[in-house]
């Protein structure tokens, strides 16, 4: 209805090292930028909670210092942690509050610990649950040992999201059959990472062409060699799983940096790939922006 305001959650997921922290940063950057202007969007924080702790935490390190951003603190060490930072998205006939919340890494390694979060992640209305391509071993034998993190088993796709699956079947008690509805990317984060291992004419080698409506061609171009190159890393397990369980999904592949480090942690430029694809295709799963054929 014109003139209403919704609230939804959208819960940023993933494990350690995946980039959650870089991922919100930059995607709402974009949103007040290109892609605000793009579908006439206009981004707030509500509340000076958010506004601080977005500059502090986010904004400032990220984009006044260059500085890469410290990892999110586990909920059960920083309490701020345990709550979303509310945004508000005022599109061209209402309005909808979004409430970002960002898990630890730490914390999707423990079952226990994600349902002390269930309520953010498992009645969100919509999940992008960033997944590290370089925690993947065939991916870790075909790049240079120098730009690779530490090899983390805990932090494995396959693994994170089978403990997602879990956490939905422990909190609303789904039967082995039953598929999770709540929409879901599965996006692979770091893919400037992956770019001298992927086809020259990768979709994930140029910027998403989303025009004032969701470009469902070229999200779908990119759904589909995702999907190519997990069947070749992982041999069909991590996508026949999700595939069985979970029933809306779609995949991406993002970079919120653009480009490594130059040095520990100093960065000479942000520019970030793709991020607002995963968010705009949520969007258009809760019928919030429209979609185009492309």
């Amino acid at each position: 209805m014109a003139g209403q305001i919704d609230d939804h959650i959208i819960a940023i997921i993933g494990g350690r090292g995946t980039g959650k922290g870089h991922y919100i940063t930059t995607l709402v950057n974009r949103l007040e930028q290109e892609v605000g202007m793009q579908f006439n969007f206009a981004l707030s924080m509500q509340g000076d909670e958010t506004r601080k702790r977005f500059e502090d935490d986010y904004y400032g390190p990220l984009f006044r210092r260059k500085r890469l951003l410290q990892p999110t603190q586990s909920a059960s060490i920083e309490s701020s942690t345990k709550s979303p930072m509310v945004f508000r998205l005022k599109l061209q006939r209402n309005a909808v509050n979004l409430s970002f919340f960002d898990s630890a890494g730490e914390d999707m390694q423990s079952l226990d610990v994600m349902s002390t979060e269930a309520r953010y992640i498992c009645f969100a209305g919509g999940i992008i649950f960033l997944l590290d391509p370089l925690q993947i071993e065939a991916v870790r034998q075909q790049l240079p040992e120098d730009i690779l993190p530490p090899r983390d088993p805990s932090a494995e796709p396959f693994y994170i999201v089978q403990r997602l699956r879990e956490l939905y079947e422990r909190q609303f008690r789904l039967r082995p059959t039953d598929p999770v509805k709540t929409p879901v990317g599965f996006v692979l984060s770091k893919v400037d990472a992956l770019l001298p291992i992927i086809d020259s004419g990768s979709a994930l080698r140029r910027t998403g062409e989303h025009f004032g409506s969701f470009n469902r061609a070229d999200a779908q171009s990119v759904h589909t060699e995702i999907w190519n190159y997990l069947q070749s890393w992982e041999g069909g397990r991590l996508t026949n799983f999700i595939k069985a369980n979970f029933s809306r999904y779609h995949y991406f592949g993002i970079s919120s940096l653009g480009r490594p480090p130059s040095g520990i942690d100093k960065l000479e430029t942000v520019s970030p790939i793709r991020v607002e694809d995963p968010f705009l295709w949520i969007l258009h799963q809760l019928n919030l922006v429209k979609g185009m054929k492309g």
